[in-house]
C-alpha cells in the first residue's frame, strides 16, 4: 500500500473542512492546524491490520499526545471490525478510515471516532500526563494478555459446555424419576404376593379343628383367594 497516496487522499480531504498542514514529521506523522487546535495525525498503511497492531498504533500516539490539541490515526478500511472504540475514546484519540479503492473523494476518508480536544495548559499538564500513563498500562495489559485475543472463542466453548451440562442434568432427572417409579412397582408387588399366604394362614388357622377337614370348607377358601 502506497504511504504516498494514502497521505495525499488525508490530506485532500481534511483541507476540504478547513485544516491546513504545518507539518510533516516523516511519510506517516503530520501536523495540522485547525483554527487554534493543532491536529496529530498518523497513518497506518497495513493492509490488514490485527488487533494487536492498532493497539501498538494507539500507544505510539499516546507517547506525544499531551503535545497536541487532537490526534487522529487513519487506518484502512479494512481495519474498521477490529477498532476498540472505548479504548480510544477514553484515549482522546480520534480515527479516520480510509479507502484507496473509492471513487468519491468525498467518501474516501471517514471520521469514525472524533478526537476529544484537550487544552494544552501548564496547570493541565500533570493530569494529562498521569492519565496517559494509567491508559499506557491498559493497553499494555491488553497487548500481553495472551486470553485478550481467544476470549469470544473461550467463552463460546463455555457456553457450549453449559448447554451440554443442562441437558445431561435434564436427562439424568428423567431417569431418576422413571427408576423411582420403577422401584414403587416392584416394592406394591412383593407386598401384594407377601400378603396373601398370611391371610391364608390366618384363616386356616382360626378355623376350629372340624371344620379343616370340610371340603366345603376349602372350596369356599379357594374362592376367597381368586377374589
Amino acid at each position: 500500500m502506497s504511504i504516498e497516496l494514502a497521505r495525499k487522499l488525508i490530506e485532500d480531504w481534511l483541507t476540504q473542512r478547513g485544516l491546513r498542514v504545518v507539518d510533516k514529521l516523516n511519510d506517516r506523522e503530520v501536523i495540522l492546524a485547525e483554527g487554534n487546535n493543532t491536529v496529530y495525525l498518523r497513518i497506518s498503511t497495513e493492509e490488514f491490520p490485527t488487533e494487536s497492531y492498532i493497539t501498538d498504533e494507539l500507544s505510539n500516539v499516546m507517547r506525544n499526545r499531551f503535545n497536541y490539541n487532537k490526534a487522529y490515526i487513519a487506518f484502512p478500511q479494512s481495519a474498521r471490525g477490529l477498532i476498540n472504540g472505548r479504548l480510544f475514546r477514553s484515549s482522546r484519540v480520534g480515527i479516520y478510515i480510509y479507502d484507496l479503492s473509492s471513487t468519491d473523494p468525498e467518501k474516501a476518508v471517514e471520521e469514525l471516532i472524533p478526537s476529544i480536544p484537550i487544552q494544552l495548559q501548564q496547570v493541565a499538564n500533570d493530569d494529562l500526563r498521569r492519565r496517559i500513563d494509567e491508559l499506557e498500562k491498559i493497553i499494555n495489559n491488553l497487548r500481553s494478555d495472551p486470553l485478550n485475543a481467544d476470549s469470544k472463542s473461550l467463552v463460546r466453548d463455555i457456553n457450549e459446555l453449559k448447554d451440554r451440562l443442562a441437558r445431561i442434568e435434564h436427562e439424568l432427572g428423567k431417569l431418576t424419576e422413571r427408576v423411582s417409579k420403577l422401584e414403587g412397582m416392584v416394592r406394591s408387588s412383593d407386598k401384594n404376593q407377601s400378603m396373601n399366604p398370611q391371610v391364608s394362614t390366618m384363616v386356616s388357622d382360626e378355623l376350629p379343628d372340624f371344620l379343616n377337614n370340610n371340603p366345603w370348607v376349602n372350596v369356599l377358601k379357594k374362592r376367597g383367594g381368586e377374589g
